[in-house]
């Protein structure tokens, strides 16, 4: 008993002593007067590399707790907004709370018609409750994959990771995000999903030879993935979407695709090169879900592997995959006047 004591109150010593040591960052993240929640706001200490990592709350409000003194370089980025990045560093002294609000750049859009902020909102947040009964099989007891799928939406860490590029590949990434992405491969009709699996709604079609998806709001709207046994042509020839073959690691499906070309972007602005590799892992949970993870690995852009995680929800039965001619109904290049 007394031992335990001694341990309680070298902790209540401990504790006090350690915050001392450290300072705090907090504030508000804000689009014109209003809260931006679920913006990622993270701080980098200059001298050591090390990066502190929050995320607002539904009013906007974050807090960097715990942080060594010292200068710290403060981004944040938000879903559809151009992302921040405080002019000067931000000294952090020892046992100070320093007030740092945020102030989000135009929304990628500039809140358009339908590719306004509350359109895109409803589009992700009025999908039904999916079903949460046992995961379906085919005949030959593979997990069935088949099904119309809304768009996987991010689990696992409160702030997602961001591709980690090299100088050449930041610095392009910046101007683009600079001039508004006005030169998207999605701006000019073209195609733009580097994985397999969109964000909007996909139609699986699993056999036992062959996956294919139908993708919404793509081009040029399906992907193709050999699951007969072959390997990847040696002589392949770069194209928008590669080539993709898979095979069963048990109850999950490992799709392995490569020979892209340079012309789309990972993410929102990245660049990458012909050495782009993506595996995507799809996993269904039960009858309603879908979890998929995508690794992106460039050693030509990226200093490391870029990684991804989502749960993708069983559609609604009268949903559907619509056309999506984008080169007849193209508004969007008279807007994009750039910086």
């Amino acid at each position: 008993m007394r031992s335990m004591i001694f341990v309680l109150c070298v902790l209540s010593l401990v504790s006090p002593l350690y915050s001392q040591n450290t300072g705090t960052i907090t504030g508000f993240a804000t689009y014109t007067g209003g809260p931006v929640s679920n913006t990622a706001v993270q701080a980098r200490n200059l001298d050591t590399g090390a990066v502190h990592a929050a995320t607002a709350n539904l009013l906007g409000n974050y807090t960097l707790s715990q942080l060594p003194a010292g200068k710290y370089q403060i981004t944040a980025t938000s879903f559809g907004f151009k992302p921040y990045e405080r002019a000067d560093a931000v000294v952090v002294t020892v046992g100070q709370t320093h007030k740092i609000d945020i102030p989000m750049g135009d929304f990628i859009s500039l809140d358009t018609l339908g590719e306004d902020r509350i359109s895109i909102g409803r589009m992700f947040l009025s999908r039904p409750a999916a079903p949460t009964g046992p995961v379906p099989r085919t005949a030959d007891g593979k997990p069935d994959l088949s099904g119309l799928w809304n768009g996987p939406l991010p689990v696992g860490a409160a702030t997602p990771e961001m591709p980690d590029m090299l100088p050449w590949a930041e610095a392009i990434s910046k101007q683009r995000v600079h001039d508004n992405l006005k030169d998207a491969p999605s701006a000019r009709c073209l195609p733009f999903n580097v994985a397999p699996i969109s964000g909007f709604l996909n139609r699986i079609v699993q056999a036992p030879d062959i996956l294919v998806v139908i993708v919404e709001y793509d081009i040029p709207g399906y992907r193709q993935v050999y699951l007969d046994g072959r390997s990847h042509p040696k002589d392949l020839e770069p194209s928008w979407t590669g080539h993709s073959i898979g095979k069963w690691d048990g109850d999950t499906l490992v799709i392995d695709t490569v020979g892209y070309n340079e012309k789309t972007w990972l993410g929102e602005s990245s660049p990458h090169t012909t050495q782009l590799h993506v595996t995507t892992r799809l996993r269904r949970i039960d009858s309603g879900h879908l979890e998929i993870e995508a690794t992106f690995d460039d050693p030509g852009a990226l200093k490391k592997p870029w990684k991804t995680k989502g749960v993708a929800s069983l559609a609604a039965p009268t949903d559907e995959i619509f056309d999506f001619i984008c080169n007849e109904n193209n508004q969007d290049v008279e807007h994009l006047v750039g910086k």
